[in-house]
Order: structure tokens, then C-alpha cells, then sequence
């Protein structure tokens, strides 16, 4: 099974803390506190969030049996993602999966990771399956993403 990470690798994260005039730096994470100033709700944020630029090709590459993993607000992501592909013309009916802790569903060796955190990746890769650091700081990530997977 191939699991696709939400925020950052689908949908513009960074891209939409600017609206909120909030600067993250790429490839730090922990420090968004939902809800907390300076930091919108979730429903508010995913509101105006977009998808990344190569959604669509990305989903295109994806064989059927995929699913969305997110460790908070599952249903507000579906949402926002379900919203902004059908604006897109592209219908989306793929399992959206709440993991606190991504790793508890790497079952078997062929289970692959697309995620930006380089750490869950590393934590999914030491439970013995496949993991691919979606890297956003470089200049690009798909393109990079393509390389790997078109080998």
C-alpha cells in the first residue's frame, strides 16, 4: 500500500501560513500550534489553503491503491482536499487515514511512505518499509519525486 502524506506533499502548507502572514522555515516541524496565536483553526486554514502545483500529476503517477495519512484533522483535510480537486475536474476517492504515529501502519516491506518530514520517513523506514523524504526545501521536489519513482 502506498500512503500519501497531507500537509506539505498535497496540499501548499507553507504557501497557506503565508496568508495568514505566518513565515515557517521548510523542513521544520512541531512548532504549529492550531488555534494558539499566532496560529488560525484548522477549519479557518483550510479554508484558503491550495493544493501543491503537481497534485494532479502526482495523483496521476499513484496506481489505485493509495490513502491520505495526517496525524490531526482528518475530516477537515478530506474536506479542503476533496473541494479543491473536484475544482480541478479530478475526483478524489481514495482512504484518509488519522496516525498520531504514521509508522503503526507499516505492515509489511512493500508499504511506501511519500511524506515531506524526513523523520516519519525514517521512523516508517526502521519498521521495515519504503519511505521517500518529499524533500520541499529543494528546488524540485516533484521533479526529484519523478527521478525516484521512474526508476
Amino acid at each position: 500500500m502506498i500512503f500519501i502524506d497531507i500537509d506539505g506533499t498535497l496540499i501548499d502548507f507553507y504557501g497557506t501560513a503565508k496568508k495568514f502572514g505566518i513565515e515557517l522555515e521548510i523542513n521544520s516541524f512541531g512548532k504549529w500550534k492550531w488555534g494558539e496565536a499566532p496560529y488560525p483553526e484548522p477549519k479557518d486554514f483550510y479554508a484558503k489553503a491550495e493544493l501543491q502545483p503537481w497534485f494532479r500529476d502526482l495523483m496521476m503517477e499513484m496506481p489505485s491503491q493509495i490513502a491520505f495519512i495526517t496525524k490531526d484533522y482528518v475530516h477537515v483535510k478530506r474536506a479542503a482536499i476533496e473541494k479543491l480537486s473536484n475544482d480541478l475536474g479530478f475526483e478524489i476517492s481514495r482512504k484518509f487515514i488519522l496516525a498520531q504515529n504514521k509508522s503503526t501502519h507499516c505492515f509489511n516491506p512493500i508499504d511506501f511512505l511519500i511524506d515531506d518530514n524526513a523523520a516519519e520517513c525514517e521512523a516508517w523506514r526502521n519498521k521495515g518499509g519504503l519511505a521517500y523524504h518529499f524533500d520541499l526545501a529543494s528546488d524540485s521536489p516533484f521533479e526529484n519525486f519523478l527521478k525516484y519513482w521512474r526508476l
